[in-house]
């Protein structure tokens, strides 16, 4: 299963949400209704999943989808 796969179930898992409404162009706040606590709890899942540390703040300045799974990305091949 590739990473994008993975982190749309943990989102659709976290926000509560159908998986086919999560895709790279949906914003998790304006789109899916993420609130503050819904960026912890999936922050928390995403560090754990990758052992990557991801704050809350990091998915708060997140443009979409498809921008947190290049952060998660990112953070896996820097460690």
């Amino acid at each position: 299963m590739d990473i994008f796969t993975q982190i749309k179930q943990m989102i659709a898992k976290e926000l509560v949400v159908d998986e086919e409404e999560v895709v790279s162009e949906v914003h998790l706040q304006d789109d899916l209704g993420a609130d503050s606590l819904a960026l912890l709890d999936l922050s928390e899942a995403l560090s754990k999943q990758y052992k990557i540390e991801i704050t809350g703040d990091d998915l708060m300045d997140i443009e979409n989808v498809g921008a947190l799974v290049k952060l998660v990305e990112t953070k896996i091949a820097c460690k």
